[in-house]
């Protein structure tokens, strides 16, 4: 399954579209902060995707009321869920750990961790989350390590994780799994990503 991976959009959907019809792909994978703090702004992306499969979880930014559409709306949204496509079970946390500047969706480890437990496992499991797991791809400008505590003790459990949140933190790491953060799509970048086959290259438009 050849998967478009995109996050931190901040409600730049013209560039979007054009990541969008620059790529042949079976689904559309969206790592959250689909708005920049905007609830209406998730109508806009909504209609961007409708003719796509989609896959997505909310970031930080994203406020509880955009949260709550995207729960109503026709496309995958896996915030705590798990959900099977061709073979695949994709696995979603939403939203970040707590950060130093208060935005709309934040959770302790403990509730991350909670939100985890209801996962169902499959025999090939992709995790799509916001926030990276600590210690992977989650390098701050100051060189601090930002990811979760909580995520990171799942990992093994995935053969890909699907991540975002950290702009700077962009790029591709090999353990025995594949994580992936496509950068932000507000500065025009994304990644394509083979899920079968653990390959990913990252782009920009």
């Amino acid at each position: 399954m050849k998967a478009l991976v995109v996050s931190d959009i901040h409600s730049a959907f013209r560039r979007l579209k054009r990541i969008i019809f620059a790529e042949n792909f079976d689904v559309i994978v969206v790592c959250g902060d689909i708005t920049d703090f905007a609830p209406n702004h998730i109508l806009q992306f909504l209609e961007v995707v409708a003719d796509f499969t989609c896959i997505a979880v909310h970031g930080n930014c994203d406020p509880p009321e955009a949260v709550s559409i995207l729960q109503n709306s026709d496309i995958y949204f896996i915030h705590g869920r798990s959900v099977k496509l061709d073979g695949i079970t994709f696995h979603g946390l939403g939203g970040s750990n707590l950060t130093p500047f208060f935005t709309p969706s934040e959770y302790s480890e403990d509730e991350i961790s909670t939100t985890a437990s209801n996962f169902t496992f499959g025999e090939y499991n992709v995790l799509v989350t916001h926030c990276p797991p600590k210690g992977i791809l989650d390098f701050t400008y100051t060189r601090k390590r930002a990811g979760s505590k909580a995520i990171a003790e799942i990992v093994e459990k995935f053969e890909v994780i699907l991540c975002g949140h950290i702009h700077e933190a962009r790029g591709i790491e090999k353990r025995g799994f594949l994580a992936v953060n496509p950068g932000s799509v507000s500065a025009g970048r994304y990644a394509v990503v083979d899920l079968k086959e653990k390959e990913a290259e990252l782009k920009q438009i």
